[in-house]
């Protein structure tokens, strides 16, 4: 009897301790969200600090401003004709947000890419910067169809038929066609540019189109001739390197930027960048396919994309969450170099150089 009166004694011990712990973890964690919230309510009440459109957002938009990231200002005058406003959606690929950008001489301006679908918080900037400036809207242009540039589309037009103090009727949006357009903005009526068309923006700003796919099949690099700039959407990022969906014409559309000799370019996202960086991508580009054909005759041997992608980038501290698109860009420069007859794909899948 005493022996079983023991062991309902430890028992009725065990269950209260271990409540206990319970209810001081779960004390610990509620502690730790609210930090962590106060934290980041705090840092994004910071003038010019990076804001978001959701929790994810918010959370990588506060991660990469501890690590050092420039930090952008939420709107910025670049130049007499040129305002950006952030898309507030900063992350490992978007860096501090998507860069979208008001052009134009006087009160009436163009949009150039609209950011993320039903970003309040985009919108909500996008409309106090048109107010508090006095500007009109009077079109959209859009660089590409991913969703960051041309999502948010439908969401502007929105709050400007909610307020048509700030706009010129029912704008237009300008866009190069592509099939996935009615994929990301349904319904949306577009516009289509043309390689080679002129644009008048208003009096004194003028975009030529230049038809430079790679990053993907529509992008498009918008010259402005008044400043000599370019608006490249995501053929060029400032501060970072870019994806590509195919690295041979990407290549063909560097090089096109490259005679057209801008002494500035405004980026899809990050910092604004001189005329020079078009040159380091090219250069940096051709380096990484010759390490990729380095790879090959090193390894000497049948080998997939995550060992030649680990070869590739051997000593360099990449970010983990971009490893999936080291070897994706390994396989599109494996791809051309197939087509260039100077690597072999196998049956099984293996790549081996010729």
């Amino acid at each position: 009897g005493i022996y079983s009166l023991s062991l309902i004694l430890i028992g009725l011990l065990s269950a209260v301790l271990l409540s206990f712990n319970i209810v001081v973890e779960y004390k610990d964690t509620k502690e730790q969200e609210k930090t962590k919230s106060s934290q980041l309510e705090k840092e994004r009440s910071q003038p010019g600090l990076i804001t978001s459109c959701d929790t994810l957002h918010q959370e990588e938009g506060s991660e990469m401003y501890r690590k050092g990231l420039a930090v952008l200002p939420n709107v910025e005058v670049l130049s007499p004709l040129v305002t950006r406003v952030l898309g507030q959606n900063p992350g490992a690929k978007t860096l501090q947000g998507t860069n979208t950008y008001l052009v134009g001489r006087g009160n009436e301006v163009t949009l150039i890419d609209a950011g993320e679908a039903d970003c309040r918080s985009y919108t909500n900037l996008l409309q106090d910067t048109l107010k508090s400036s006095n500007l009109s809207l009077k079109s959209i242009i859009v660089t590409h169809w991913h969703p960051d540039h041309l999502g948010g589309c439908g969401s502007v037009k929105k709050f400007l038929s909610e307020n048509i103090s700030l706009c010129s009727g029912d704008i237009p949006v300008y866009k190069y066609p592509d099939s996935m357009d009615d994929m990301i903005a349904p319904g949306l009526e577009i516009t289509p540019l043309q390689d080679q068309q002129v644009l008048r923006v208003t009096e004194g700003c003028t975009l030529h189109v230049h038809h430079t796919p790679g990053h993907s099949d529509d992008s498009v690099s918008l010259h402005l001739l008044e400043e000599n700039a370019i608006f490249a959407g995501d053929t060029i990022l400032g501060g970072s390197s870019g994806e590509f969906a195919n690295y041979a014409r990407y290549i063909a559309s560097l090089h096109r930027m490259h005679e057209i000799g801008a002494a500035r370019i405004y980026t899809g996202h990050g910092v604004v960048e001189e005329g020079g960086v078009v040159e380091r991508y090219i250069t940096h580009r051709q380096a990484r396919e010759h390490g990729v054909r380095r790879a090959l005759r090193e390894l000497d041997k049948e080998a997939g994309v995550e060992e030649l992608t680990d070869k590739v980038y051997e000593g360099e501290n990449i970010d983990p969450r971009l490893i999936f698109s080291a070897r994706k860009i390994v396989g599109l420069i494996l791809d051309k170099l197939a087509e260039d007859g100077t690597a072999r794909k196998t049956e099984g899948g293996l790549w081996v150089a010729i």
